[in-house]
């Protein structure tokens, strides 16, 4: 992160740092590889469909196609063991680390640590939902500010994480059944055909609507948010997205006077919160 400015100026405009390209790489590999899996898994699901012949002959039929949706899954799951490997090295270097050098390492301590991560859920998330659903019914025309990351992101990024994790174990299982039936009995097997579907059904229906709405189909990104390829969000989606930190941020960079009002408005308004009478 130390080899990203935080801010950078493009054509006089603001664009706040968010994912170095490690992040963004990995992030790319997880996107093609799941849509490949989609493509290729969906027409067994649905085979008795008329679609469902049609897109399995493009990635080679009954021969070709497991392959590729083998490649693709083998691909899925070495990002996922890579991006656990690279969680587990930055928390070490950037949390316990200093937490030791400081002497403040201990159990409890570390335990407050992790809970206190950018992207593990928080009260302020509740917060954050509570207030979206006043805002939304007309209780209050204050919108939450959010924080580094919003509750929508979180949930973003757990709901793949542990659905990569499920389709990966149960697939691994499928694709060398007679291994696995030395040591797991045959209902399993079967019960993880299911869970292997159906987790996927639920995936692919969560990306491609919920993901795929909230950062490339929203009327605030419209046709595309483009933070996963460049890794900056501009300073308008931080302000509508991230206030929180925007504050933060401009504040560290010394320019408490160019800080616009959170959401677009009125920057008393917003903070006094309530309907205007």
């Amino acid at each position: 992160m130390e080899d990203y400015p935080i801010i950078k100026e493009k054509n006089g405009k603001k664009h706040f740092f968010r994912f170095t390209m490690e992040e963004r790489i990995q992030h790319i590999i997880l996107a093609l590889s799941v849509i490949i899996l989609v493509l290729t898994g969906m027409p067994l699901k649905f085979h008795d469909l008329g679609w469902a012949s049609f897109i399995y002959d493009l990635f080679g039929g009954i021969k070709g196609a497991p392959i590729v949706h083998k490649i693709a899954g083998t691909a899925l799951l070495l990002v996922f063991f890579y991006h656990v490997v690279s969680l587990v090295r930055n928390i070490g270097r950037h949390y316990v680390a200093p937490m030791r050098r400081e002497g403040r390492l201990g159990f409890v301590s570390f335990l407050k640590m992790l809970a206190n991560l950018p992207l593990v859920p928080n009260l302020k998330d509740l917060r954050d939902i509570i207030d979206l659903m006043k805002y939304l019914f007309f209780i209050t025309n204050k919108r939450p500010d959010g924080a580094r990351f919003t509750w929508k992101e979180k949930f973003d990024y757990w709901a793949p994480f542990w659905g990569v994790f499920v389709i990966g174990i149960t697939g691994l299982i499928m694709w060398h059944k007679e291994f696995a039936s030395t040591f797991i009995s045959g209902f399993i097997i079967n019960f993880c055909l299911i869970a292997h579907s159906d987790e996927a059904l639920l995936a692919a229906l969560f990306l491609f609507i919920w993901h795929w709405y909230n950062v490339h189909f929203s009327l605030s990104v419209f046709p595309m948010g483009t933070v996963f390829l460049t890794g900056y969000l501009s300073e308008e989606m931080m302000v509508e997205e991230h206030y929180e930190q925007y504050v933060e941020l401009m504040k560290q960079a010394g320019r408490e006077s160019e800080i616009l009002p959170p959401h677009g408005g009125d920057a008393h308004e917003e903070r006094e919160g309530g309907l205007p009478s």
